[in-house]
């Protein structure tokens, strides 16, 4: 039996990269996982079912709360609970400093990355609190902890407004049985990093005790962990996933 055996699933920007390999696992541990995205998912839900996993895909664009609750109720209506939900969804540009973040940037940026997670959490928290269960993983980023070099700012202030909203939800919602944790990836290789400059990227990976950078696949661990039975007395944790290169 898998770890997240018959349990219902959602996966924003679970069409690609991190996303994708996320819901692939939760998906080969048993999980039905439902994935948001504001792209085509076909393909992803394909690869699921050839894999012998059940997968569904919704047209969702998480910064339009409808959108948002319509595709969640629908989910409950057919699956009747909603065990995990992994706040994936992200989008990220490339600036030297704050002079060329434009209002419409930031707004994009916080939009997805901060209100998108919000706006999932909310539509998710009545039903769990129904059922006195649920996991949410928010993915953040080490640009919240720390900045990076071209990394947009928008990003990192999204990136620490995910921390936050982790802890206040854990901290609210624990007595319910639900549990809220965060995933804190450092530099992972995926489509995303096609924005950096290569002389920055290149320093980055140098600058990694472990001496490679992130794949999808070390996302994906600890989101199962975090989001099956072996996690269930931890709640308002940041997981750091990044090869060590931020320690603390």
């Amino acid at each position: 039996m898998g770890r997240v055996e018959g349990k219902t699933a959602i996966v924003t920007g679970g069409a690609q990269g991190l996303g994708k390999a996320i819901a692939g696992r939760l998906a080969k541990e048993g999980a039905f996982v439902n994935i948001f995205d504001i792209g085509d998912g076909a393909e992803a839900v394909a690869e699921i079912r050839q894999a012998g996993g059940q997968a569904e895909a919704y047209s969702v664009n998480i910064t339009d709360r409808r959108q948002v609750e319509q595709a969640v109720a629908e989910i409950l209506e057919r699956r009747k609970t909603l065990d995990i939900l992994v706040n994936n969804a992200g989008v990220v540009s490339a600036h030297e400093n704050l002079l060329s973040v434009t209002d419409e940037i930031w707004e994009r940026e916080i939009g997805i990355n901060l209100t998108g997670t919000f706006y999932c959490c909310r539509a998710v928290l009545g039903a769990m609190i129904q059922q006195k269960s649920g996991k949410i993983v928010n993915i953040s980023s080490i640009a919240g902890d720390t900045g990076r070099p071209q990394t947009s700012p928008a990003y990192s202030a999204a990136k620490a407004g995910v921390y936050g909203l982790t802890m206040s939800m854990a901290r609210s919602v624990a007595k319910h049985g639900i549990n809220v944790n965060a995933v804190c990836p450092g530099v992972i290789l995926t489509g995303i990093h096609a924005s950096y400059p290569k002389e920055e990227l290149d320093a980055l990976l140098a600058q990694i005790p472990y001496s490679r950078g992130g794949k999808p696949d070390d996302i994906a661990g600890a989101v199962l962990f975090l989001a099956g039975p072996d996690s269930d007395y931890i709640t308002g944790a940041r997981i750091r996933v990044n090869g060590g290169s931020w320690m603390g």
